[in-house]
């Protein structure tokens, strides 16, 4: 996948040529924002403790020193997140793109890494972004609600606390700080993550 805001950055030739050629106004995916909202994906819960069994170790968690459980970042790739990358990515171009962002021009977002989390008692995550991409989201597949787990976002001067439910789905710009409060549910924390980027 071509990601035209990272090649429109490389240098002005690349630049001139997505801004010109394709219409692509790079500016207005640099745009800071939070929403939520809920929808449904179609994925067996089995799955997540099925791959934590064969990969009790991955590249994003060490048992040894680990915050909580992080799958690796490349479920883009399994036939069993087919339908829900099409629901996650249809979300993203309708909700995010038209509605929230106002963009009408050429191009759409796609899932770059697709991972899961799952966090058990009082484990939490610190703060980060997303550098390499442009849009983050998260899905909550599983949690206890009003048990902690909050999702901190520093939007500009705003800080948003956001308490999950299961069925939400939130979407943020991915250089934006996020943090997760530890987690205080008897039943695990589950949330699909991702990363996208705007591609023709």
């Amino acid at each position: 996948m071509l990601d035209l805001y990272k090649y429109s950055k490389k240098n002005k030739f690349y630049s001139y040529l997505i801004k010109n050629f394709l219409g692509v106004k790079t500016e207005s995916l640099e745009k800071s924002f939070f929403h939520s909202s809920s929808i449904e994906l179609d994925v067996q819960k089995d799955f997540f403790y099925d791959y934590k069994k064969k990969n009790p170790i991955t590249k994003w968690c060490d048992m040894n020193n680990r915050e909580h459980y992080q799958s690796n970042h490349d479920l883009q790739k399994l036939k069993v997140f087919k339908n829900s990358l099409i629901s996650i990515e249809n979300f993203m171009n309708n909700e995010i793109k038209n509605n929230v962002m106002g963009i009408n021009f050429l191009g759409k977002f796609r899932v770059k890494n697709l991972w899961f989390t799952i966090q058990s008692e009082n484990e939490g995550h610190a703060s980060h972004n997303h550098p390499k991409s442009i849009l983050s989201g998260v899905y909550y597949f599983s949690i206890d609600e009003n048990k902690g787990g909050e999702i901190e976002i520093l939007n500009e001067n705003e800080k948003i606390n956001h308490k999950p439910k299961k069925n939400d789905i939130i979407i943020f710009h991915s250089n934006i700080y996020h943090s997760v409060k530890p987690y205080i549910g008897k039943n695990d924390r589950i949330a699909l993550v991702w990363d996208a980027i705007y591609t023709l």
